[in-house]
């Protein structure tokens, strides 16, 4: 539901500022909605194809906006008001009312989107197909399936026999055990196995410019570290927050079936990362995140996009996730010359720059040349000659960084490197990535990477009862220990009822 609003922003609002607020403004609204609980809704509540372009649901809306409160609502009451006008009609025409579908977290502009019946519901006998029990949750069904889905094989016929034979508090038992025998396997936790497939929309690994082992045309950088903590994080009772936070590097070693992922005391260059150690923000500032994605440019706003996309499951470009805070307190201004302050720019940049201020000082490849031919030339290869933050290296936490980019930009210098994240102040980036670790969205959406695998699909809205409390209960039950909760994910209806 978030997303409704901020659509309809981009035809009527007339406030600089408005767009990112919506979101903010329409949760407090309507604090139970689905769409508020570790999710953001899609364009598509009032869009057909590409927006401008409104479905049914926003030319209602539209119209009852300019019914009630006359321009776009910038209070909790005025949205209630707005949404009220057109929540008894049905602008669809699927026979649900717009106020209901928006409830259940259906699209009410969509007459093929619309509350269904779950089939099972009211069914008071057990069902049966020709191999499981409709409708109830069916242990040979979840045995089958966890071989299948962790294990990545078909189990053994007579160890099936053997586990439906089992009692039903045996059978549970045997599921939980299954599972964390799954979890050591190669197709689970090894290279290219299920759990190194997750991080691939999080790291996004170039073949052709990879090094080291399955080298690419043009070895450059080797991005398998950052696979080889991002995995780490997620197995063997290890806290997920890590890939946000951790100071260290990973190894990984491959012994016939067995698969080991060894935690790296940091040491600069040592441990493969030139980022000094008390400086290291996990996979924010591994050397392939910042090479690719900060590379030459002075403000991090791609690499602030990606980490958003790919740890909280949201889009800067749809303005998602966005809070603009006061730009008298963020310093908002255009330092790299961009026109970011012009007013038709400044309704989304002045929530996404402060966002990226914290990475002030974190250098990609700025400078270079100037580092490398200069006359107090770092030889990255040699640890005594690396220096400190002091000086302008490649990669690291370089505090010559905007005085270099300020011969580019003028004034960048001036640049705060405290900034805001979910209306928050942070200081540095590791308070930064706190924050991020600790959201909301960040719970829903690793625990939405596993769903999609086990389950097979997003979760849907009839399962997210379910979805909600498991990723409620990996912030606080599980400890954002990822293998405790796909034990419970493993019991939930979505994965164990046929």
């Amino acid at each position: 539901m978030r997303q409704l609003i901020l659509i309809v922003l981009m035809l009527i609002s007339t406030n600089a500022l408005g767009r990112p607020q919506a979101a903010d403004l329409f949760c407090q609204a309507f604090p139970n909605s689905p769409s508020c609980t570790g999710s953001v809704i899609s364009c598509t509540f009032c869009h057909k194809g590409q927006p401008p372009a409104l479905n049914s649901f926003g030319g209602c809306f539209k119209a009852g906006v300019s019914q009630t409160v006359q321009e776009f609502p910038t209070t909790v009451e005025d949205l209630q008001t707005a949404i009220a006008a057109v929540g008894q009609e049905d602008c669809d025409l699927d026979g649900f009312a717009n106020l209901l579908e928006i409830e259940a977290g259906h699209l009410p502009g969509d007459e093929h989107n619309r509350p269904t019946t779950n089939g099972c519901q009211n069914t008071s006998t057990q069902l049966v197909n020709n191999q499981w029990s409709v409708c109830q949750r069916d242990p040979g069904y979840v045995y089958k399936k966890i071989w299948l889905d962790v294990c990545g094989e078909n189990p053994d016929y007579d160890d099936y026999k053997s586990f439906l034979a089992l009692s039903r508090e045996q059978q549970d038992k045997a599921l939980d055990e299954q599972l964390d025998d799954c979890m050591e396997s190669r197709h689970w936790r090894g290279k290219d196995g299920v759990v190194w497939q997750i991080g691939h929309y999080k790291i996004r690994p170039v073949g052709s410019v990879k090094s080291g082992e399955d080298a690419g045309v043009v070895p450059i950088v080797d991005y398998y570290s950052d696979f080889h903590l991002f995995v780490y994080s997620q197995i063997d009772g290890h806290d997920a927050r890590d890939q946000l936070l951790a100071n260290y590097t990973v190894t990984r070693t491959e012994t016939g079936s067995t698969v080991t992922y060894t935690k790296v005391t940091p040491q600069r260059l040592i441990d493969g990362q030139v980022m000094q150690p008390d400086k290291r923000v996990g996979l924010l500032t591994s050397f392939w995140n910042l090479s690719f994605y900060l590379n030459y440019t002075g403000i991090a706003r791609v690499l602030v996009a990606q980490a958003f996309n790919a740890y909280l499951g949201v889009s800067l470009v749809n303005m998602q996730g966005l809070t603009t805070p006061d730009p008298a307190l963020s310093q908002f201004k255009d330092y790299d010359s961009k026109g970011v302050t012009r007013p038709e720019c400044a309704q989304c940049h002045a929530a996404i720059d402060p966002l990226t201020y914290p990475f002030r000082n974190y250098n990609g490849l700025t400078g270079t040349t100037a580092v490398l031919q200069g006359q107090n030339a770092t030889a990255l290869q040699n640890i005594e000659n690396l220096g400190d933050e002091r000086n302008l290296t490649p990669l690291s936490y370089a505090l010559p960084r905007m005085e270099y980019l300020d011969q580019q930009f003028p004034g960048i210098k001036a640049m705060p490197e405290a900034g805001y994240i979910f209306g928050k102040r942070v200081e540095n980036l590791r308070e930064w990535a706190q924050v991020m670790v600790e959201s909301d969205l960040f719970a829903a959406n690793t625990v939405r990477d596993y769903w999609r695998v086990l389950v097979g699909h997003e979760p849907r809205t009839e399962e997210n009862a379910e979805f909600e409390k498991l990723w409620r209960d990996f912030k606080t039950v599980h400890n954002y220990n990822v293998k405790a909760m796909l034990h419970d994910l493993i019991k939930t209806e979505a994965y164990s009822v046929p």
